[in-house]
Order: structure tokens, then C-alpha cells, then sequence
């Protein structure tokens, strides 16, 4: 009895614990559908949109190559984004998520604004080197963006907080790790730490209601007007990597097999991970847990059940799993038996 017990145990798969994320109030996608002439539809809990705006010409527009808004691509174009978050007191922590390629060449300036708050000083801030929290002192405390974060998709996840000091509160995540902050340059003017308002009104890519307008593309923004924690920061970022994409084929184009002969079977996703084959719904040996390579997983598959067999597979990742549509099959018996 104890034996079957164990072996029971064993078996069972316990689903990891999942953080909840509360509902951001802002959340823009960019998208076709999203954004109609200079509003951007929020999807968050305060609705409403954000407006695409600049203090020059032309407003922001959606890049459908890059299925992202691109900002300040263009000297002297001044684009931003803002939306005021009709809240009815004052804020003193926001967490906020933005998934964007931070351009290496900040084409208004040396430095680029990420998002600020108008009126007052307290924003993110990019320049040579660093990213980090900025308070109008000639200050940034942030992270290094010397290797792998500049001109490339990431999302980075800010903490910001009236609350304590630099050292304490604020926070800096990319793709869900926490980064290492150190004090760049400059001093803190901890008094400048406010969202402004009421009602606040946050502005991307310029500083506050003056100029230093960032370089980036920009495919999501969210914003919780409250402090995430850690886990739910992951989370958040996690739900990012949802595959949506899942297809099986024979590589060899046919719909049919010979029975204990080699066939290879394809697995093609929309995010890398781990794919397990099925064959009439048992694992297929030798297929379990394959990693993906450039988004391929293949499988080298010897029939054993002659006639028809209904064949898929299961892409597990981080963001949670897929299972692709069933391939039917047609195996053969072989042309000579031994």
C-alpha cells in the first residue's frame, strides 16, 4: 500500500503558486485597434485614453512593423504620451511595467526622458550608462545599461515611492529580475519625490510638463497606482511570455508514416520552451521535455500502432503551457516484413 502511496504522489503535478496581480489602471497596447488618430484606448480599470501629443509635428504614431508606438525617432519631433489618472487623492507609491526598445542614441540630447510626472521633477530618467529614478538634481540612481539592455526589447518594471529614500522603495526590474541600483551621479532632492496632483498626470517619454523627450518604442504600458511586490511583479511580467502559437507537422510535408520507421514531427511556437509529443494521447519516448531551438522543437517518431494515430504536443514555459491542435496520421505497414 505504501507503495502504490509513493508512486501516487509522484505522479501528481502540483501547479505552482501564481501571485495575483491586481488590475493595473493603466494598460495600453499597442496595437491597430488600440489607437485611433491620437488617442490610445486604456484598457485598465480608470478606462478612458491616453493621447499621443507632441510639441512639435507629427504626434506618435503605431509602427506595425515593430507592432509598437516609436518615439522621437526624429529630431526635433518632441512626441510623448499622457493621460491623467483622475484620482482623488495623492499618490505615494506607483508601480508601473513597459515593455520597449530603449533607443543608445537619444536623438533630442544625450539623455531621454522615460516617464515623468507634470509638475514636478520626480521621473525616470536614460542617459549614458545608467537608467534609474531622477529628482532633478543632476541626480539618477538606477541601473548599468552598458551590456544587453539598449536597442533591444525588454520589459522594465519601476517602483517609485514618496515614501522612504532612494535606498529603500524604489525598485528596478528587468524581465522580472530585480536589478543591482547604485547613486550614478548627483545628489537626491528627496523633497521633489511627488506625483503631483490631485489628480495626477503621468507624461512617457517627457519630463514632467518641460522637454527632454525620450527615444524609444514602446509595445505596453501598466500602471498600479500602489506598490507591486515581488512576486506580483513577476507574475506581471511572466504573463508576458504566454505562448499564443502552437503547431505540428511532419517535416517531411505528408500526412502519412510507416509503421517502426522514423519519422520527424515539428513543433513550431511563438515562445521558446520545453515541448513534449504525444501519440494518441501517451508520450512518445524519447520526445518528453524537448528544448526548443529558435523557436523549433523536433521529435523523431517510430509508429507503433498501425492505421490512424491523432498526434500533438505541449509547449511548457514560463508563461504557461500550449498544447498544439491534434495531426491525424495515417501509418502504414512496412512494404516488406521481417
Amino acid at each position: 500500500m505504501t507503495g502504490v502511496l509513493l508512486t501516487f504522489l509522484a505522479n501528481l503535478y502540483f501547479q505552482p503558486a501564481v501571485a495575483a496581480v491586481p488590475t493595473p489602471a493603466v494598460s495600453l497596447t499597442a496595437s491597430a485597434s488600440k489607437i485611433s488618430g491620437t488617442a490610445w484606448t486604456n484598457d485598465g480599470s480608470i478606462g478612458g485614453t491616453a493621447t499621443l501629443s507632441t510639441s512639435s509635428t507629427p504626434a506618435p504614431t503605431f509602427l506595425a512593423s515593430e507592432t509598437a508606438v516609436a518615439l522621437n525617432a526624429v529630431a526635433g519631433t518632441n512626441q510623448f504620451i499622457s493621460q491623467s489618472l483622475g484620482n482623488s487623492s495623492a499618490l505615494s507609491n506607483v508601480t508601473f511595467e513597459m515593455n520597449m526598445k530603449l533607443s543608445s542614441t537619444q536623438v533630442n540630447s544625450p539623455n531621454g526622458m522615460i516617464m515623468g510626472w507634470a509638475g514636478t521633477n520626480y521621473d525616470i530618467w536614460s542617459q549614458p550608462g545608467c537608467v534609474g529614478f531622477n529628482t532633478g538634481g543632476g541626480d539618477i540612481y538606477g541601473m548599468s545599461t552598458t551590456s544587453g539592455v539598449l536597442d533591444v526589447y525588454r520589459t522594465f518594471t519601476f517602483v517609485m515611492s514618496t515614501e522612504q529614500d532612494n535606498t529603500s522603495k524604489q525598485k528596478i526590474f528587468m524581465d522580472g529580475v530585480q536589478q543591482t541600483l547604485t547613486l550614478c551621479q548627483g545628489g537626491v532632492v528627496q523633497s521633489a519625490k511627488r506625483f503631483g496632483g490631485p489628480p495626477s498626470t503621468y507624461a512617457i517619454a517627457r519630463y514632467g510638463s518641460n522637454t527632454f523627450f525620450g527615444t524609444f518604442n514602446l509595445r505596453t504600458f501598466k500602471l498600479w497606482t500602489s506598490e507591486l511586490t515581488v512576486s506580483q511583479i513577476q507574475e506581471s511580467y511572466n504573463s508576458t511570455l504566454a505562448p499564443t502559437s502552437h503547431s505540428i507537422a511532419l517535416t517531411s510535408g505528408l500526412t502519412t508514416a510507416t509503421y517502426r520507421s522514423v519519422s520527424t514531427i515539428r513543433s513550431t511556437v511563438d515562445f521558446d520552451g520545453r515541448v513534449t509529443f504525444f501519440s494518441n494521447g501517451k508520450k512518445i519516448p524519447g520526445c518528453i521535455n524537448v528544448l526548443t531551438s529558435s523557436k523549433v522543437a523536433n521529435c523523431n517518431w517510430r509508429p507503433s500502432v498501425k492505421n490512424y494515430n491523432l498526434i500533438s504536443a505541449r509547449l511548457t514555459t514560463v508563461g504557461g503551457n500550449l498544447t498544439s491542435q491534434s495531426v491525424r496520421v495515417f501509418v502504414n505497414k512496412r512494404a516488406t516484413q521481417r
